[in-house]
């Protein structure tokens, strides 16, 4: 393989990749709207051999940390230069984009009519599970807009925040950052929030709202203890009434 093709080919692999991640992203959000649920179609998906078991059909906050996003604007500059069409690497950025103001809906939509300065718990700062990393992370990206609102952090791996003009309150557990929340956002899918005692949650918890995008935690459970959960996909709202 000439030597084009082979740095084509490492970055092709990331465009393949996030073009994927996109149409999951706009399908998912289409499914939150007319009431289908995400989770349920992708098993169908996955039946069908062009899909394949090890697609990436699980919807997110954008795309995040560093190689990604490289590739992607490595892209769009080369089909600037010789004059190709580039159109799909910018909508996956757009679409990035847009998707990294999820959550900041939710919180708008779910909170703040009720609670117009609320108490935030938000657990995960890192751009995805087992990393300290926060380059391009969601959770950091939604901190830098909630600047008038108390916020309370947990990661088990982040151990500080680069952006010094981010004020939020560090908390030592998970059900620390809990403590009089107005709501909470699982903003990194850490294997361990999965184990977290949704009972001692909602004790702690002045609100009921839980922000989910990854699904996290059990949606079944979280309705029997009367929150108001919200995951990517899903329909807007799962509730006891819904």
């Amino acid at each position: 393989m000439r030597y084009e093709s082979a740095e084509l080919a490492k970055i092709s692999i990331n465009i393949f990749l996030t073009s994927s991640v996109t149409a999951s992203n706009m399908l998912a959000e289409l499914c939150e709207t007319i009431g289908a649920d995400w989770a349920e179609i992708v098993p169908a998906l996955r039946l069908d051999r062009r899909i394949g078991q090890h697609a990436y059909l699980s919807p997110g906050l954008g795309i995040s940390g560093g190689n990604l996003e490289r590739d992607l604007i490595t892209v769009s500059n080369l089909a600037a230069e010789y004059g190709t069409h580039a159109d799909l690497v910018h909508a996956v950025l757009t679409n990035s984009d847009y998707r990294k103001d999820w959550v900041l809906g939710k919180i708008h939509a779910e909170v703040l009519p009720s609670c117009p300065r609320p108490t935030l718990a938000l657990w995960g700062l890192a751009y995805k599970a087992h990393t300290a990393s926060v380059k391009n992370s969601p959770a950091v990206a939604l901190l830098k807009t909630l600047g008038e609102h108390a916020v309370r952090v947990y990661d088990p791996e982040v151990t500080r925040i680069p952006d010094q003009s981010i004020d939020t309150v560090r908390a030592t557990s998970a059900l620390e950052a809990c403590e009089n929340a107005d709501a909470l956002a699982i903003m990194t899918p850490w294997p361990e929030f999965s184990s977290i005692a949704l009972d001692q949650v909602r004790g702690r918890m002045a609100g009921e709202v839980i922000i989910d995008p990854f699904g996290v935690v059990d949606g079944d459970k979280c309705k029997a203890l009367g929150f108001r959960y919200c995951k990517l996909g899903s329909p807007n709202r799962v509730t006891e009434s819904s």
